[in-house]
């Protein structure tokens, strides 16, 4: 008997309005990570309808707290794990003829059929997956996966931990999450009186980094009166980390503040846009509790405040001109950004094609390292190269139906979806 669903959080229920029955999945997505959901959203013994990049997946957190993503087509008669199914301890039951699979998709368990007599192919595609301050991450592309960026200051006593919200709205990855590098809205979104620029530090294979500064006529003027530098690198081509700086001398272990941004594809013409602080404390809890969350709640609120200008505009974008219009103010970062994104494309890659001939980790040829050590569909240790996962024969990846609902309804347009009592500092 399955166990008492939780209900669904507000940007859950939203994103799953109006949710088209047919796929027909872009190929443009650059390889990477990308955010799932907050950690803190998923209790042990959830299940959660999930659509990304137009699949639909069914994301579970095990009795013991590992985290799964699998097809939520089941492969044995076509029911929805994700809306009928249920955790049993450590797998994932099929509510139709109640199969168990675990968090790799294999199932394990079948009602009257003995353990060695289970088919091989009764198994789920599934998909990498790891936590990481607490966010939820899961991979798109071929394998091996990428190590993720060090943010182990998340998870520091020596910082506030505050979860912030998601957003909804409709454009293109690319375009949102281009965004953090560029300082020439600055003024204009975010009423910086301060004349800002970007360099980039590094664009080579997985890596992308680059300085915020005031310009050089600026002297020491502050942003927004916190720090007069920041330093940001992408952690995959849609997640972005930043931290205030107060020099050009990089810190990436104890900055005042730590911003960890995510742009994730639905479908075509809808996408997730994420983020989460990391606030260093004034001091040991035993002393400044109350100071430490009060300025953790300041903190929270400042970066709310600025991505509500943002949000303003980006969720209502659209794809550009094919021919790049640019200009001196945007400086080398956008196009510099752009760059880094599209090398990290393969085109006509679909959720369960093979790695295409001559793959190390990106298209642009960097070998990319193994994930080592990290849980990865629950599990402990390296990634290997391939996995052997048989997409599932039922899901029509590649199908050609047109995708209805892709521009939301006035009921369910793009816009904030707030956190509620889980947003914010506690």
């Amino acid at each position: 008997m399955s166990a008492r669903r939780r209900r669904l959080k507000a940007y859950d229920r939203r994103l799953l309005a109006n949710q088209p029955v047919s796929e027909k999945q872009r190929t443009d997505y650059p390889v990477g990570w990308y955010f799932a959901r907050y950690g803190e959203d998923l209790k042990p013994g959830d299940v959660v309808p999930l659509e990304l990049m137009s699949h639909q997946w069914a994301l579970f957190r095990t009795k013991s707290g590992k985290v799964g993503i699998i097809d939520s087509l089941c492969c044995h008669a076509g029911a929805d794990l994700a809306r009928s199914g249920w955790v049993t301890e450590d797998r994932l039951a099929c509510g139709y003829h109640a199969w168990e699979f675990e968090t790799d998709g294999r199932c394990t368990s079948m009602p009257r059929v003995p353990t060695d007599k289970i088919p091989a192919r009764a198994r789920q595609r599934s998909i990498p997956v790891i936590e990481r301050a607490g966010n939820i991450y899961f991979w798109y592309g071929p394998e091996p996966v990428r190590a993720f960026v060090d943010l182990s200051h998340f998870e520091s006593d020596r910082f506030e931990n505050v979860k912030g919200q998601i957003y909804i709205g409709r454009g293109d990855p690319e375009r949102i999450s281009e965004h953090i590098v560029d300082s020439y809205h600055f003024p204009y979104s975010h009423k910086i009186k301060v004349p800002v620029e970007y360099s980039v530090l590094a664009n080579e294979g997985n890596r992308f980094e680059f300085q915020l500064h005031p310009l050089s006529n600026a002297g020491d003027a502050r942003l927004q009166a916190i720090s007069t530098h920041a330093f940001g690198e992408m952690a995959a081509p849609c997640i972005g980390v930043y931290r205030t700086q107060t020099s050009t001398k990089i810190n990436r272990k104890t900055p005042l503040l730590t911003v960890l941004t995510a742009a994730t594809p639905i479908r075509e013409g809808l996408f997730t846009f994420s983020w989460r602080i990391a606030v260093r404390k004034i001091g040991p809890d035993r002393y400044f509790l109350p100071l430490n969350k009060a300025f953790a709640r300041f903190m929270f609120f400042l970066v709310r405040w600025n991505y509500y200008s943002d949000m303003e505009v980006l969720k209502w974008m659209r794809n550009p001109p094919a021919k790049p219009l640019l200009v001196k103010p945007d400086g080398p970062a956008i196009r510099e950004f752009r760059q880094f994104y599209r090398r990290h494309v393969i085109p006509g890659w679909r959720w369960g094609d093979p790695a295409p001939e001559g793959w190390t980790g990106s298209n642009g040829g960097v070998k990319s390292t193994a994930l080592a050590g990290v849980s990865v569909n629950g599990e402990t240790g390296t990634v290997p190269a391939t996995r052997a996962v048989a997409p599932n024969p039922t899901v029509p990846v590649n199908g050609t139906a047109p995708v209805n609902g892709a521009i939301p309804t006035p009921e369910t347009r793009p816009g904030p979806i707030f956190a509620g009592k889980q947003g914010g500092p506690r």
